[in-house]
């Protein structure tokens, strides 16, 4: 992740945010990947047309890659547990995960992230699947929601020095950003069956009453926004490009931070499973796959 936008003459030291840089829901219930059971459990399948063999090309940011699951690979804090990686699996598809942690929609469209190239370089024109998790940098979700921690465990909260104005400035560009990475991917990919797959709800519905969000109420309420701001635009996106959609905040509730260990999808400011800070653990990637199997068999 990026250090978040900052008011000018601002200054803001915080060393989640270096080891970052390097690497309101729905009312629905889901069934959690515990009680499905894991991805490798259930039997060997296939999907109409998406081919047993074909090629996946798998992009996005830092909630595609998996941080801190094992077996942890390459500088992009990439697991090989996430959920591109089961989704591969179950339908026995040649995957090419560029997924990487920082990513915005500029390192998948044209701007290389150090070593890395262009994520769009991994899409083949024979893609029978393509999946995408995707912008959350680009309006700097996750780092503000590291800054605010950082700022929450020294009591005071981070809202003076999170420059909104250009928070949501960046949340109007972000449709036409997610549109032209899905026209690209069209271009290169055009008989492939595209997925969105939605940022997991960080912030739970009880907000700052969670104590292992680690953050304080009117910080936690902002992030809160920001994800369900993100979510919106997301939907949008899909209903004006009619991509599929695998849509893990949608069903959210009741699987964030201070859930128990074995319905918990996403990690707090401290994780207690492993994970990174305010990200998905390895339940969340296992229920970002069920969710992507469920799309793709229509």
């Amino acid at each position: 992740m990026r250090r978040p936008r900052l008011i000018a003459g601002a200054v803001v030291v915080v060393a989640t945010i270096a080891l970052a840089a390097c690497g309101g829901s729905s009312s629905g219930h889901a069934t959690t990947a515990t009680d499905r059971g894991s991805v490798a459990d259930e039997p060997a399948r296939s999907s109409a047309g998406i081919p047993r063999g074909g090629h996946y090309a798998a992009l996005g940011s830092s909630f595609a890659a998996g941080p801190g699951i094992p077996t942890q690979s390459t500088a992009c804090l990439r697991s090989d547990q996430n959920y591109p990686h089961l989704v591969a699996a179950k339908l026995g598809l040649a995957l090419d995960d560029v997924s990487c942690s920082g990513a915005t929609t500029a390192n998948v469209l044209t701007v290389a992230q150090g070593s890395a190239p262009p994520q769009i370089d991994a899409v083949r024109a024979d893609d029978a699947l393509v999946t995408m998790t995707i912008g959350g940098n680009d309006i700097d979700y996750s780092a503000t929601a590291f800054v605010c921690a950082a700022d929450a465990k020294r009591g005071r909260s981070c809202l003076p020095t999170v420059d909104r104005a250009a928070i949501t400035e960046a949340e109007a560009q972000l449709p036409s950003r997610l549109e032209a990475v899905i026209a690209a991917v069209r271009s290169r990919a055009p008989k492939a069956t595209i997925v969105l797959v939605t940022y997991p709800e960080v912030v739970p519905p009880e907000g700052a009453a969670c104590p292992h969000l680690g953050l304080l109420p009117a910080d936690a309420a902002f992030i809160a926004q920001m994800g369900a701001d993100l979510e919106r635009t997301f939907l949008e996106v899909v209903q004006r490009t009619h991509v599929l959609v695998a849509d893990p905040y949608a069903v959210g509730d009741g699987h964030g931070p201070c859930a128990p260990a074995a319905t918990r999808w996403v990690e707090g400011a401290v994780p207690r499973s492993p994970g990174f800070p305010f990200h998905p653990n390895g339940n969340g990637h296992q229920e970002m796959a069920h969710l992507v199997l469920a799309v793709v068999d229509g």
